[in-house]
Parts: C-alpha cells; structure tokens; sequence
C-alpha cells in the first residue's frame, strides 16, 4: 500500500473512532430497559415465506427470473410447500432494478395468499410488514402518481405503474384476510437499517446523533438476548401515498398506517431482529415474543426464515438457464430480435 495512501486512511480511522466513542459514550447514557425473552416454547401451526431473484441485462433486453416459496410449519408434520415461479423481460426503457424487486415483492404476497388457505395460525412475512403500504415509489412514475393521472399502455413506465398497482392492492387483501382470518402477521428484518427507535428516544433529548436502531441496541444490550418494548410508529404519510392509496382504495383505515414494532435479540453476541405488527393486533403481542423465542435456530434467527429462504434462493446457475431459455426461444423465433437486442454488453465481453 503506498504510504500516502496508508497516513489519509489512518487518518480518517482515527476521526471516526472519536466520533464513534462519543456516540457510545452518548447512548450508555440513556435509560432504556431489555426485557428478558419469555422462557416458554409453544409450537403453533405457522406460514413462513421469502423471494428470490435473478437479472441478465444485454444491451437492449433486461431478463429477470424470479421465484417466491413459503410453507406451512407444523410440529411432527412434513411442511406444505407453495412456491410460485415467474420471468419478465424488460426493455431498455423500463426501470429494469425497481421492476426486479416490486416483481419478487408481489411473487411473495401471492404466496402469502396461497398459504393462507391452509388456515396457519401465524404468518412470517420477510422483511418489514411496513412495506406492504409504503412500497417505495421510483422517480419514473413517480409524477403519474402526483398528478393523479394514468399511465396509457405502450407508454414509458406503463409496465411498472401496472405492477405497483397489482402489488398495492393484492397487499393491503393481504392484510384484511389477516384480519378476517384472525391469523397473526409478522413482519421479520434481520439487516434493518432503520432509526425508528433512536428516533423516538432521542425526540427530548438536546444531543441529536445519528446511529441505526441495531447499533443503539448492541450497545445498551451489550449484546445480551432480550426483547424491547413495542412502540407504535407510523412512517411520514407524504401526499403521493394518499393519493396511491385513493386512487386504489387501499389502506384507508388509520389504523392500517401504523404499525407495532420491537428488536429481538434472541442469543447472546446476535444481530437484533426487527420484528412489525399490526396495530389491530395488538392483543397478540404476547404470542409473537413466545413465536420469537420458540422459532429460534439457535444462532440468532428463526429457523423457518431460514428454510423457506433456502428454498426460495435463485441460484446463479438457474437463473442462467432460465435467461438462455428465453434467448433460446427468441433466437429461434427471431435471429434479427436477437441479434439486435440480446447481445452482451460491451461491459461483459471485456470482462
């Protein structure tokens, strides 16, 4: 390493470390309580699921294999596996990253849905329950939404404002058969980097600093298992999502806009957890600490996270398959489309 690049990062190390120690000194200051895990283990009949995705651009064609599996968990039984599998090929013009992961997100819901039907008792959701009504919105459809006016078909954006749109609607039925059903939703995230906590706690105080939810924790935790209150949180309800919601007559109840949310820290030296609720849930606070506790795999996680994301990874080498199928079939159909639209990207070959 060159040695005037060696003295700027010791340098900057440096900074950071006095920076760093004085948020620490900061936070061991704040009184905040962990509450110990129940010790309790009650097996239930529950739903798990997650996504997975895969993408190959070329230099005029976006491929985007993309799968969702869950199943049913149920003690002494075999599980009952759903799994839904899905391609979509995008054109230069569409918002190729987003459309990826909106598509893998409404893959997921549709496997909730099916798994409903098997009448579990709780539903793993992964990733924050939140993101059921507040779906970010790319910048490319963005003003259709502020305006209040549609996207015509053939037009640019008009694929993703589609699949917003499927998916807004199809989460928030999500939701209400939930309710209907009397089944327990969960949302689980175990990379948060959300403040949502901090926030809250540091509203009095003097001293702002900025620190995510999952440092503040390790360090008033020291990393000892435990579980925080349940704080009611709703996220900043800017004018474009009411007008989503309007425009689809989703999530008009107030008390879908807010939602339970705590951090679990189910081993010693573990990652907190994230977990959301519904706030009409409320009674059931109880029943998702005894789930946590109950469903742990021993190394900081819940083990039905675990095995429904194993089953819903895209591998690499499938994904692959899966791109070389759909050139396959436009090459035979087309060599011209081909040739045009399916070449590598420069990028590529020289890599």
């Amino acid at each position: 390493m060159p040695e005037d690049l060696r003295v700027k990062i010791a340098s900057k190390v440096e900074a950071a470390k006095d920076r760093l120690k004085n948020i620490v000194q900061e936070v061991k200051q704040i009184k905040f309580d962990m509450y110990p895990l129940p010790d309790v283990s009650n097996p239930r009949r529950i739903a798990a699921l997650d996504g997975g995705g895969y993408s190959q651009d070329f230099v005029g064609i976006t491929v985007i294999p993309s799968r969702a599996a869950g199943a049913i968990f149920e003690k002494d039984k075999d599980p009952i596996w759903v799994e839904i599998n899905d391609v979509e090929i995008l054109t230069i013009e569409d918002d190729a990253k987003n459309y990826a992961a909106l598509f893998r997100d409404l893959l997921e819901v549709k496997v909730a849905h099916q798994l409903l039907k098997h009448d579990p008792e709780i539903l793993f959701l992964d990733g924050s329950i939140t993101n059921l009504a507040y779906k970010g919105i790319p910048q490319s459809i963005r003003f259709s939404f502020e305006e209040e006016r549609k996207i015509e078909e053939e037009t640019i954006g008009f694929k993703f404002y589609e699949l917003f749109f499927d998916f807004i609607r199809s989460a928030y039925s999500l939701v209400i058969k939930c309710l209907e059903k009397d089944v327990l939703l969960i949302g689980v995230s175990k990379d948060s980097r959300a403040s949502i906590l901090v926030k809250e706690l540091l509203t009095k105080q003097k001293k702002k600093y900025m620190i995510s939810d999952t440092s503040f924790i390790n360090i008033v935790s020291n990393r000892q298992p435990g579980f925080t209150k349940p704080i009611e949180f709703a996220p900043k309800i800017r004018k474009v999502r009411e007008k989503i919601w309007n425009a689809t007559q989703v999530f008009q109840e107030k008390n879908l806009r807010s939602f339970y949310l705590s951090y679990f820290t189910l081993k010693q030296g573990a990652l907190p957890i994230r977990v959301d609720s519904l706030i009409p849930q409320q009674n059931r606070l109880k029943e998702i600490q005894e789930a946590m506790v109950t469903y742990h795999d021993g190394n900081g996680f819940i083990t039905p996270a675990y095995l429904t994301h194993a089953r819903a990874h895209m591998r690499p080498d499938l994904g692959n398959r899966l791109v070389n199928f759909v050139a396959e079939e436009i090459f035979e159909d087309s060599p011209e489309i081909y040739n045009s639209f399916f070449s590598p990207r420069r990028r590529d070959v020289i890599q």
